[in-house]
């Protein structure tokens, strides 16, 4: 009697295709007849001419399922990150995962947590454009420079040390021209339309509630096809329902409704769908968690909403320990490659600890070697004549030589097999005869090796000029 075969998707698939499809209708449904709130007059007033109906309550709306539908059909499936320092990465459903670092107020170094600062954006910032399978920076908080203008401090110092992906921390929408202003100073006379060095991004107020801050950074970000980044941050039990399938209804309406407002003032706009910072809650201790299996669980979800419109995926791998620990590893590692595998495509979090409240630098070594692990997981296992290795074996089974020593050997190991930086991969005397160092000490060794180099210039000394006089007036308009 013949074996029963299993066959597995290429992604693991967390929802089936009916569970699929009920929370996306209960999504729908709850955008055509709870509505969505807009805290801009004139995106509703362009919502209801373009077939939206009027609320029961001010400031709301609600879309019905065909304008729904036909908005996010607009929005392209494939996004492009182009690096500050050449070079772009183009992400689509189906396609590979990408990793970022995230936002953050406090820094972690030693024993020691602070609010960060400028030096440490920077610190962080040289440490991240050396680490090979990170894609984009995040902005922080600057705890030096005046709030409504700390978007603006912080990618300046981002832009002056490293040439990844820039995605600043909005703190004002006052903000948005200087940061573009900066982006096309980095682009260095190329459109940015063509190379979208820097993306932006802000979260839906649960529930269903898109303010003003949010959709004034769409309108004044806008005319330049820059990516942007939709976020359903659902906090289940708290600002969303407990159990995971009603969070998910929510987070998705929230996201969908984001999507048409954002095609209604700039149609065609590449939009990443975000479910994946959804939080759970500690319902003894109130506190708010990102390294949960339900966290991992809302995030995959998430990724299997967005491809089922068509749209890019995102998620915040994330943990809630407080420093570089094994509580930070275990959990990183279960959210990276719930996410990974469920095929995110912008996963946030390298570097962070306490549910996305701190960075730490030996976490976004370790972190990078974490992403790299999962990059070669998902690469997956190539099956061909040459890697079935028939008559390698065959010449090893005759006698005529060995494995280790056969040119099939030395033609492939470096591809066949990772190499890790940072993973004990010796014997026991040999760590021993080293000193023994944990994880963390080696990471924490790297980082110091790292900053101890001299720092390479990112921009020529112009570009550094014009960004300084660009923040300079952002700072000028508290006066």
């Amino acid at each position: 009697m013949r074996r029963e075969v299993f066959r597995f998707t290429e992604y693991t698939m967390i929802l089936t295709a009916t569970d699929l499809e009920r929370i996306d209708a209960s999504s729908v449904r709850i955008l055509g007849e709870l509505g969505l709130r807009v805290d801009d007059a004139a995106l509703r007033e362009a919502a209801i001419r373009a077939g939206a109906a009027p609320g029961d309550k001010a400031d709301w709306i609600r879309i019905p399922p065909e304008m729904v539908r036909d908005c996010v059909a607009m929005a392209p499936s494939q996004v492009t990150f182009a690096g500050a320092g050449g070079g772009a990465t183009t992400v689509a459903p189906g396609g590979t995962s990408t990793f970022w670092t995230g936002a953050a107020l406090n820094y972690v170094d030693g024993a020691a947590c602070r609010s960060i600062t400028g030096s440490d954006l920077r610190d962080f910032c040289r440490l991240a454009d050396r680490m090979e399978h990170l894609m984009a920076v995040v902005g922080t908080s600057v705890a030096e420079a005046p709030p409504p203008v700390r978007d603006v401090a912080g990618l300046a110092i981002m832009a002056a040390h490293t040439r990844k992906h820039l995605r600043p921390l909005l703190f004002s929408p006052d903000s948005v021209p200087a940061m573009i202003e900066i982006a096309q100073v980095v682009a260095d006379g190329a459109s940015l339309a063509e190379r979208p060095l820097i993306s932006f991004g802000y979260s839906c107020l649960p529930p269903l509630h898109w303010a003003a801050t949010s959709t004034e950074l769409w309108r004044r970000s806008s005319r330049h096809a820059l990516p942007l980044m939709l976020n359903g941050e659902p906090i289940t039990g708290t600002t969303s329902p407990v159990t995971l399938a009603g969070s998910l209804a929510l987070a998705h309406a929230e996201v969908l409704g984001g999507v048409v407002l954002v095609q209604l003032l700039e149609p065609g706009r590449p939009v990443i769908h975000n479910v994946g910072f959804a939080h759970s809650v500690d319902m003894r201790t109130a506190a708010c968690l990102s390294g949960t299996p339900e966290c991992a669980l809302l995030a995959a979800a998430g990724a299997a909403l967005a491809a089922h419109h068509g749209l890019p995926s995102a998620s915040w791998m994330c943990t809630d320990a407080f420093t570089d620990d094994e509580q930070a590893s275990l959990e990183k590692m279960l959210t990276g490659m719930a996410h990974a595998d469920a095929g995110v495509n912008v996963i946030w979090g390298m570097g962070q600890l306490e549910s996305e409240k701190t960075l730490s630098p030996v976490q976004l070594v370790i972190d990078n070697d974490l992403a790299g692990m999962l990059r070669r997981w998902r690469s997956g296992i190539v099956v061909n004549d040459d890697t079935l290795a028939f008559d390698v074996i065959r010449d090893v089974v005759e006698g005529r030589g060995d494995f280790l020593s056969h040119d099939h050997t030395l033609n492939h190991f470096r591809t066949a097999l990772s190499e890790s930086p940072l993973m004990t991969r010796t014997h026991r005397d040999t760590w021993q005869a080293a000193g023994a160092a944990t994880l963390a000490r080696r990471a924490r060794a790297q980082v110091d090796a790292i900053l101890a180099e001299p720092a390479v210039p990112v921009l020529r000394g112009d570009q550094l000029a014009a960004i300084a006089a660009i923040r300079d007036k952002a700072f000028s308009r508290l006066k």
